[in-house]
């Protein structure tokens, strides 16, 4: 596990101390190493929750941490299926190191928090910056106008830039959306 600075002064050549036992995470659960091979709609990660007020206002995308350290989502397009469902197709840029350090998810929430698809990433991306992939079958209520699309890393976690998708316009801020 990697605390606090460590991971970046490994980075340098540094060496950090062992950590002491107040300083040790909690061990991963199981599910949190075991890699698929096919992208879900069921959440396979913890989601930190970002419940926003219920508003009738555009969402204003929550500030995350602009550093690479952490997954940012930098485009959405967004397109509704004949059958109702959709297509999130997901830019993200990361610093990804390697298999130790790489963005490995990108999820499509509700403004509750309640996760409505995921698209698991099954690898790094070193030279491919930034990138996108794309999810489909997304099951969106009717009752839900905005989503927020959030992206992870196998050791930060959740805290970069979102994107805050309003489904019933043709663009905005870092998205577009289609409709059939």
């Amino acid at each position: 596990m990697w605390i606090d600075g460590d991971r970046r002064a490994a980075r340098r050549g540094e060496r950090s101390p062992p950590p002491t036992p107040t300083e040790v995470q909690s061990p991963a659960t199981p599910t949190d190493d075991v890699p698929t091979d096919t992208p879900t709609d069921t959440p396979t990660v913890e989601t930190e929750t970002l419940a926003l007020p219920p508003t009738d206002e555009p969402a204003a995308a929550p500030a995350g941490n602009p550093d690479l350290d952490y997954a940012q989502v930098v485009f959405v397009s967004a397109t509704q299926s004949s059958d109702g469902t959709w297509r999130f197709d997901t830019t993200v840029r990361h610093n990804d190191q390697g298999w130790d350090d790489y963005a490995d998810a990108w999820q499509v929430v509700d403004l509750d928090g309640n996760v409505l698809g995921e698209r698991i990433l099954l690898h790094p991306h070193d030279t491919e910056q930034p990138f996108t992939r794309s999810q489909s079958g997304i099951a969106i209520p009717d009752d839900v106008t905005q989503v927020i699309v959030q992206a992870k890393d196998n050791v930060e976690g959740f805290g970069g830039q979102v994107v805050v998708v309003d489904l019933t316009q043709r663009e905005g801020e870092k998205f577009e959306v289609v409709r059939p």
